[in-house]
């Protein structure tokens, strides 16, 4: 089924439209809250923004499961939407009474209701569609990604030109609150698809504890373990390209915004054919293989020698991004709902403490090399792939010929 057949559905039409607006208005928060800092407080304030922003991602995915549990619904999310609303609306005058310490407090409030909303949403979304859909369902919601990848900084470029860049908060605050309503009427609309349930007719269960589930789920987890050590490492290319550029191809900003269109163009080419097609081999197999290639990719671009040669490498490694990214997620997405509820929060604190961590470890060591940045972390994801194909593909095969001996997971 395509994405044009899927949207012919009014509810996923109107989650994903709500959706997208949403993640256009995150870009358009970031741009805001990157630029106000950066003038208002130097660089150290933007580092402690990135990271405080994954605390309550890290918190909530290692010990919030009952509260997680109790927000799965889309009234719930709703909701927690428009909290956002008033904070996020709120941020212009912020800055001008309490001062940083009480925007990093906001910005702490902001990332604990994205760490409740995220893996809910997640959850949510299979339910909306039979069982052969749920590829390309997950293939949908990830276009909304990449086409705000692509288009969100021009779109915000844009909108400066009218605007002041703190106003860009209150067209965030709008986009949260088109995401509020979206979620009240699907709330409505599908009552029986509107909430995680459970066997037993718990409406809101307590959670699945997260070790139980990831032993009995051995796959997904060492999936989990490689996404997370590859997406620390492909950090080096958002990081590294403006170094490579600027160091090594001596090349200034129209080069770099070639650089970025074309990583833009590469990833919605990607969830083209990512959202439609199963990685070659089947998962976990082809995953890993994908991620291999991720990493060659990377380490060539320590090897590029013109500015055409790096817009085809990124290009060709964003279009693999949606691939890794979409296989994996359909993969938790196939669980009943409880687990995967909570796999897409094991799933959301993974991706934060990669992000985290890469930000915090590897600017140091680019800056001062960055040909062996690029060269030792694309080596380092492709020896991850390979051993993580060995482990997972074997593991994989013991499971499919002794299914009954799959642990039981724990529910409370």
């Amino acid at each position: 089924m395509s994405y044009a057949s899927l949207l012919r559905r009014r509810p996923i039409l109107v989650l994903w439209f709500a959706e997208t607006l949403s993640v256009f208005g995150d870009r358009f928060f970031t741009l805001a809250l990157a630029w106000t800092v950066w003038q208002r407080s130097g660089a150290v304030a933007m580092g402690l923004v990135v990271v405080l922003e994954s605390v309550p991602h890290l918190l909530i995915g290692a010990f919030g499961r009952k509260l997680v549990a109790q927000v799965a619904c889309f009234r719930a999310l709703a909701a927690v939407e428009a909290v956002q609303i008033v904070v996020v609306g709120a941020m212009p005058w912020l800055w001008q009474s309490i001062g940083l310490a009480g925007v990093l407090a906001v910005i702490a409030v902001i990332g604990t209701c994205d760490a409740l909303t995220g893996p809910g949403l997640s959850a949510l979304v299979p339910a909306l569609v039979p069982g052969d859909q749920v590829r390309q369902v997950t293939g949908l919601m990830d276009m909304s990604n990449r086409l705000t990848w692509f288009l969100g900084p021009g779109s915000a470029a844009v909108l400066l030109a009218f605007v002041a860049a703190e106003d860009l908060f209150l067209v965030d605050a709008a986009t949260f609150a088109v995401s509020a309503l979206a979620f009240a009427w699907l709330g409505r609309a599908l009552p029986q698809a509107a909430r995680i349930r459970v066997p037993g007719g718990a409406a809101r269960p307590a959670g699945v504890k997260a070790l139980p589930l990831l032993r009995a789920r051995p796959v997904i987890t060492g999936a989990l373990v490689l996404s997370a050590v590859g997406e620390f490492f492909q950090t080096v290319v958002s990081i590294g390209v403006p170094i490579w550029l600027t160091e090594r191809l001596h090349a200034g900003p129209g080069a770099y915004a070639l650089v970025l269109s074309a990583m833009g163009i590469g990833s919605v080419a990607g969830n083209l054919l990512a959202g439609h097609v199963e990685l070659a081999g089947r998962f976990p197999g082809g995953l890993c293989v994908v991620w291999a290639v991720r990493g060659l990719l990377l380490a060539a671009v320590a090897t590029s020698g013109s500015l055409m040669q790096l817009v085809v490498l990124t290009a060709a490694g964003s279009a693999l991004v949606p691939v890794t990214s979409i296989g994996l997620n359909a993969e938790i997405a196939s669980l009943d709902a409880p687990e995967r509820l909570r796999m897409f929060s094991v799933y959301s604190m993974k991706l934060h403490a990669a992000s985290a961590g890469s930000m915090l470890l590897l600017p140091a060591l680019l800056q001062r090399a960055p040909k062996a940045s690029f060269a030792l972390g694309g080596m380092a994801t492709a020896a991850a792939a390979l051993f993580g194909w060995a482990v997972l593909t074997s593991v994989g095969r013991r499971q499919s010929r002794s299914p009954g001996r799959e642990a039981e997971v724990a529910r409370t």
